[in-house]
């Protein structure tokens, strides 16, 4: 079939297929450069899209940084919990607590004994054992006092004996009923602190 053809078209087969090389070989080289140009132009537009984003955002961090402050004062104003920082000074506060409303009442503390802190739902339970002598009326008092004031506390365990007293160390006649109107109360006394950092 080449043996047939003319000069003129052996020549103009020739260029065609040195411009079909040649084109082969340009769109070899150039196809790897625009993919990887379509490549970059792809990533340029998802970052873009990410720093508009970002943008947005930072936009808004005056108003969530004011609204983190006022939630933060918010917790730090909150008198339903405890206010120390941590698990030993909230028990002083329990037994500064406890102290207080005894000494406003006719009772007497006996001892008063730390336990052991516990986690419970986001918050520390912290507790102390109260022993202590009132009459039923100062007890009912004391604890209606110390559950309904702030902060929260919660009286529990609580145990209730009649006080032993022997016949040779009763008091003068008029001091018996008073002597026998003292109850031994022992119970519980629970609070919550939040979390440091929460």
């Amino acid at each position: 079939m080449v043996s047939t053809l003319t000069p003129g078209q052996s020549r103009l087969a020739a260029v065609s297929l040195l411009a079909l090389l040649l084109l082969l070989l340009l769109f070899a080289a150039i196809y790897p450069i625009l993919s990887l140009n379509n490549h970059y132009d792809k990533r340029i537009s998802g970052t873009r899209q990410q720093l508009q984003h970002y943008r947005r955002i930072t936009s808004q961090a005056d108003r969530y940084q004011a609204e983190h402050a006022r939630l933060k004062r918010i917790r730090q104003s909150d008198k339903r919990y405890l206010q120390s920082e941590t698990d030993s000074l909230a028990k002083a506060e329990l037994q500064r607590r406890v102290k207080q409303v005894v000494a406003s009442g006719k009772g007497d503390i006996l001892s008063s004994q730390v336990e052991r802190s516990e986690q419970e739902d986001g918050f520390n339970r912290v507790a102390i054992r109260v022993r202590m002598k009132s009459t039923l009326e100062e007890m009912m008092a004391l604890v209606y006092r110390l559950e309904t004031e702030t902060p929260y506390l919660f009286v529990d365990d609580i145990t209730v004996r009649s006080r032993l007293v022997t016949r040779r160390r009763l008091p003068a006649t008029k001091a018996i009923s008073q002597a026998l109107k003292l109850l031994d109360i022992d119970f519980k006394l629970v609070g919550y602190m939040k979390r440091v950092g929460s």
